[in-house]
């Protein structure tokens, strides 16, 4: 892997480089919209937002939120979103962040990391695969 890689917390400051990073992954987003939804879970101690720098700029985005249920002692988190930057798809950056999300779920006390990936997303079922993920179910949704 070229290039100097660190993950880190998001800060406001990183909404337009997140904004960019979720048009790749086919969600369209301008900063304004970056920056409110980077707001809100900052401000929520269930939730992180992990960026990976290379040589500066930001290149890697992941976000994790924990929740509790009825059915486990202890709470689960889901990685909610991963993003790595076109071009550097596969130069370790999306390890390291999916790492820094199991340091996350490890230190807040969470008993596993579920992750949910789009049925036609294959790379990325191939990517958890290797990483030890395993599929366990189907995800289904609706809007309202």
């Amino acid at each position: 892997m070229s290039g100097t890689s660190s993950i880190r917390a998001a800060v406001a400051a990183d909404a337009p480089a997140l904004a960019g990073l979720l048009g790749q992954l086919g969600y369209p987003t301008d900063t304004t919209q970056a920056a409110a939804r980077l707001a809100r879970l900052l401000a929520d101690p269930q939730a992180a937002v992990f960026v990976a720098c290379r040589d500066g700029p930001v290149v890697g985005l992941a976000t994790v939120q924990a929740h509790v249920a009825l059915n486990r002692d202890a709470p689960a988190v889901q990685l909610t979103l991963l993003v790595v930057a076109d071009g550097l798809r596969g130069s370790g950056i999306g390890r390291a962040l999916v790492a820094a999300a199991e340091d996350w779920t490890r230190r807040h006390g969470a008993g596993r990391l579920v992750v949910t990936t789009a049925s036609h997303r294959t790379g990325a079922h191939a990517f958890y695969e290797r990483l030890g993920y395993a599929s366990t179910g189907r995800r289904y949704a609706r809007g309202l």
